[in-house]
């Protein structure tokens, strides 16, 4: 009501004093014109503020999560189960930005599908995606789903070009630089799911990969290397040295990263510099985190997945 009063005393006194009212009867027809335009300009003011008051208020965070998940056959018959596709996009909320693998879609419709159900809660995530890799007829691709609100890409996201006359990789990792819209946080990540049979070489050959991005993106420091490495049982010797051993594991070899009964390290986090590191990481227990039964935590995926949380508030990165 004193919003009223006081707009019509304005447009009152403004008419008076630029000679529009000659008369009382103007003078009142005109205010009860002005009492009508000023309800209307009122009701459109408070249904403003009402949705405004409704826009969830998104706080400036001062760390990012990054991770990545084997999703395990993620392809149409995945995104047919309503429940499934529930669990993953509550866990894709929970970063800021992940790396997919395992997404086996001739169609190319569960992926987007996905980022649609991640934003129906109002969030604003957004993905980039790999071509369709392998040597044989069974393609993979690799994806990174992002929070546009958190986390943009910069450079121009690439399959690892294997030098001519090599094929190192089942699979060639996907290389793509981040940056923090809140902070000062940037890093380029590198995304790898190995082929279990060649885990040890496709590991050591990660080493070649890492030399490449950092050609790409000389005066980046942070490099993230991470996925399914099957870096334990049959498949690697975690007591056996490794090219990438002269950097940081995040997740190391006592982790479980397996739903199943298994106890194996398979999905990895190697940074070349931690010093952003806030000390939370490890591995997200979507089951216990949401109340699952083994049977769906199974659905969802044999793997569990992996975070880092970094710092986007240092003085230098």
């Amino acid at each position: 009501m004193i919003k009223k009063i006081l707009i019509i005393l304005l447009i009152v006194t403004a008419l008076t004093f630029s000679g529009c009212v000659e008369s009382t009867e103007n003078t009142l027809e005109s205010a009860e014109d002005i009492i009508t335009t000023v309800d209307d300009i009122s009701d459109t003011i408070d249904d403003i503020e009402s949705d405004i008051a409704d826009t969830p208020q998104i706080e400036p965070s001062e760390t990012l999560v990054i991770g990545a998940f084997n999703v395990q056959i993620f392809g149409v018959s995945k995104a047919d189960k309503p429940e499934v596709m529930k669990v993953l996009a509550d866990i894709v909320r929970t970063y800021d930005v992940v790396a997919i693998q395992e997404i086996r879609d001739a169609s190319q419709t569960a992926l987007p599908e996905l980022v649609d159900l991640v934003n129906t809660d109002g969030s604003e995530y957004d993905y980039i995606v790999s071509e369709r890799l392998g040597r044989t007829s069974s393609k993979e691709q690799y994806a990174y789903i992002y929070n546009t609100r958190t986390v943009e890409i910069t450079g121009i996201p690439e399959t690892y070009p294997e030098p001519e006359g090599t094929d190192p990789f089942h699979r060639q990792p996907y290389i793509a630089a981040v940056s923090s819209t809140q902070g000062n946080f940037d890093a380029v990540l590198i995304v790898i799911h190995t082929d279990p049979d060649e885990a040890t070489e496709e590991i050591n050959d990660l080493d070649d990969v890492l030399a490449y991005a950092q050609s790409v993106y000389p005066e980046e420091n942070d490099f993230v290397v991470m996925g399914d490495f099957n870096a334990d049982g049959s498949y690697f010797d975690e007591d056996s040295t490794s090219d990438l051993d002269a950097y940081h594991w995040v997740i190391d070899d006592t982790v479980d990263t397996t739903t199943k009964s298994t106890d194996y390290t398979y999905d990895r986090i190697v940074l070349t510099d931690n010093s952003d590191l806030t000390g939370d990481s490890g591995v997200f227990r979507y089951d216990l985190e949401y109340g699952l039964s083994e049977e769906l935590t199974t659905d969802v995926s044999d793997h569990y997945p992996v975070f880092a949380t970094f710092s986007i508030n240092e003085i230098e990165d």
